[in-house]
């Protein structure tokens, strides 16, 4: 460790890796909607279909005092943000219902890029007229397939037809930007499935980016017992995706994200850049203070009950202050804690690794043994990582082992 970033909160900026995120935003904002219309088997999320007009009403209520009390934890030279709507499902109301809470933020910060995710069975041409109107200029489509069967298998309720009416709608509100959610390495995949043809159509449709995910099987939903493709499938599958983006002009972003558009919001994430989470459920990273240099990482809301696989237990009526109680993780945020989770995202994204930073982090003698090591000089040979002069990241392909690689470079890194 070079001391001259011992003690330097900034250590990634000093290093150069903020240089590499093109942005005025340098904090974010995500609040939680944890209402559904129905639960879909595989997601783990919080959640729940079952609630009121009062429970929404004082959830909303609720939002607006836990923005106040964490502006404050803010300090003043941050003044621009990203602002994020996730769930759940936040379209399943009116944009008026978010109105307060986005008049708070705004007297606070100036607001860029805006998303909203979005359920095409929920949807209307009325609705997205309406984000736009507050101030919405991105929508994530939870799109998963065109294909029926699968659509049928992962227990979503729109039709394919309904999808491409969203694209339409979102096109005529104004809406610059919509990006489209994908599953792949579903099980028992049809055969009239092609990955690639979905992600031509959806283009063809509006779509301005699709984000790819592997279906996860957690055993807290009614999916506990289901099972991925063959690994060979989800390869194959993989590469059809990044092929079929790379025809339309989707750059990869990262791992699952492809778009021609940079996702400003997600890469916060990737960068080690605070964010505030609102809502029960949600996670957050404080901005770096003097007393705590490398910020402090929260969850709001109790430990979740399950009514059913899936469908959540939150206490509205009961214990509804709960809901957006913080619990933050024990001690301080560490350099090293900070540097193992940069590892584990940067390797990620399409840049990857910033040699420059690298060195202004790292020890000479840790890095050293960092390039000297098998496992590394293998994959340097076969192609697997590739360094240019600025540069150490995994090919496209090998993006889909991402995680594998990063758990591995952060145990050589930070042993």
């Amino acid at each position: 460790m070079h001391s001259q970033t011992l003690n330097d909160p900034l250590f990634f900026e000093t290093g150069g890796l903020a240089g590499d995120f093109a942005a005025p935003a340098r904090m974010g904002i995500y609040v939680h909607v944890p209402f559904c219309p129905h639960i879909c088997p595989y997601c783990d999320f919080v959640k729940t279909s079952r609630f009121s007009r009062k429970d929404i009403a004082a959830y909303f209520s609720g939002l607006e005092k836990q923005f106040d009390s964490f502006a404050k934890l803010v300090p003043q030279d941050i003044s621009d943000v990203t602002l994020y709507f996730g769930g759940g499902t936040p379209s399943l109301f009116p944009a008026g219902y978010f109105s307060a809470i986005v008049e708070k933020i705004s007297s606070r910060f100036r607001i860029g890029e805006f998303t909203v995710e979005t359920n095409p069975f929920s949807n209307s041409e009325k609705i997205f007229r309406e984000w736009q109107m507050l101030g919405v200029n991105r929508v994530t489509l939870g799109v998963q397939s065109l294909e029926p069967a699968v659509l049928g298998y992962l227990g979503r309720k729109h039709t394919p037809d309904d999808v491409l009416k969203n694209l339409e709608a979102v096109r005529s509100a104004g809406i610059g930007q919509v990006q489209t959610d994908l599953i792949f390495g579903v099980k028992n995949l049809p055969e009239q499935r092609t990955i690639t043809n979905e992600i031509v159509r959806l283009e063809q449709g509006g779509a301005t980016g699709v984000s790819c995910y592997l279906l996860t099987i957690e055993e807290s939903t009614p999916f506990a017992h289901e099972f991925n493709s063959s690994d060979e499938t989800i390869e194959s599958e993989y590469q059809d995706i990044l092929s079929a983006c790379a025809a339309l002009g989707f750059a990869q972003y990262e791992t699952s994200n492809f778009s021609r558009h940079a996702p400003v919001h997600n890469r916060l994430y990737w960068y080690g850049l605070p964010y505030l989470g609102l809502g029960t459920g949600a996670h957050g990273l404080l901005p770096a203070t003097e007393n705590h240099p490398f910020g402090r990482r929260y969850k709001v809301g109790p430990p979740v009950l399950k009514r059913t696989a899936g469908d959540d237990e939150l206490p509205f009526s009961t214990a509804a202050e709960s809901l957006f109680s913080t619990d933050f993780y024990e001690g301080n945020r560490t350099r090293e804690m900070a540097l193992q989770e940069l590892l584990l995202t940067l390797l990620r994204t399409r840049e990857g690794l910033p040699l420059r930073w690298l060195k202004a982090v790292f020890e000479d003698a840790v890095l050293s043994r960092f390039w000297s090591d098998p496992r590394v000089r293998r994959a340097l040979d076969s192609g697997q990582f590739e360094m240019n002069t600025t540069h150490l990241k995994l090919s496209a392909p090998e993006r889909l082992r991402g995680d594998a690689w990063s758990l591995l470079v952060a145990s050589l890194l930070c042993p």
